[in-house]
């Protein structure tokens, strides 16, 4: 009857509910695999103090001549300073995420791995894997991240052009169309995530080559294409206040007060945290399940 069991097929439904029911074990019982993600959200954190400390005297000197140049001699003055350090902490994150997330998500990777299957768990050989494995890991990262800023470009363009047919084409008013356009953009991208989630953990766990990782990832994908989804969509949902917020921050700052930009910033790592966690960890747990049925 074992035997029975091993050899029915996994369904779509039992590799979400494994899959979260590790992530909840994890964060019960075994938090310190998340101390990698928590650093670096951490380094966020002082990453929003030191860009606001950096454009405000005495620094100025060093950083007026930048605003200046790229931004304009308004973004050098209170309250635009507040929308300044929010959009330069969004280009850091962009930064962070690439250069630290993408070895911080190898090395939980191969924790989660471990953790998955023993109880066990050391963050020094998952770290010497992840840095030896980093070139393939970061080539993934930027490919998903230039498909995603793609799509992103071809989003506004078509935007600009419904906003230029006049204030309410189609009878929706502009700001509706800009929301519109939000959610599309924030499923799309999402979209492409998942159609590469598994990629970074063929690396990790099969020692496979970016190339052959991301042709097994889309064979995992295509015949899991719902759990592959849901996995990374449910969880990116939970950002849609942070985008709402930051796309009307100047209009937030208005109606209630400017250092309100700080609790969205603060807000936006706390559920990048998050949402980095629940991926990760239940997209290896979805890996591992998928390839023990193939």
């Amino acid at each position: 009857m074992g035997d029975n069991m091993k050899n029915q097929p996994i369904t779509q439904m039992s590799i979400i509910g494994k899959s979260w029911s590790l992530f909840l074990e994890v964060c019960a019982k075994r938090s310190k695999i998340m101390m990698p993600f928590t650093i670096m959200a951490v380094i966020e954190l002082i990453a929003i103090a030191a860009i606001f400390v950096f454009i405000q005297p005495p620094f100025t000197k060093f950083s007026s001549p930048i605003v200046l140049r790229f931004f304009g001699e308004q973004f050098l003055h209170y309250p635009f300073n507040l929308i300044l350090t929010s959009q330069l902490f969004n280009y850091f994150q962009n930064f962070n995420a690439i250069i630290i997330g993408t070895f911080v998500a190898g090395m939980t990777i191969s924790a989660v791995t471990e953790f998955s299957q023993t109880k066990e768990f050391s963050f020094k050989p998952a770290a010497k894997k992840a840095l030896f494995k980093y070139i393939n890991l970061v080539i993934i990262t930027v490919l998903v991240f230039f498909l995603m800023q793609f799509l992103q470009s071809i989003e506004k363009r078509i935007l600009i052009k419904i906003l230029m047919k006049g204030p309410s084409f189609l009878r929706i008013s502009a700001d509706t169309w800009k929301t519109i356009f939000l959610f599309v953009f924030l499923l799309s991208a999402a979209f492409v995530q998942s159609l590469f989630i598994f990629a970074q953990t063929a690396v990790m766990i099969d020692n496979k080559n970016f190339i052959t990782a991301i042709f097994k990832n889309m064979a995992f994908v295509l015949t899991n294409i719902f759990a592959s989804c849901f996995l990374v969509i449910v969880p990116l949902l939970v950002y849609i206040p942070i985008i709402l917020l930051k796309s009307n921050l100047f209009e937030l700052m208005k109606r209630s007060f400017p250092e309100i930009s700080f609790v969205v910033m603060i807000m936006g790592v706390f559920l990048t945290l998050f949402i980095n966690l629940a991926i990760t960890i239940t997209t290896t747990k979805a890996y591992l399940l998928i390839k023990e049925k193939k």
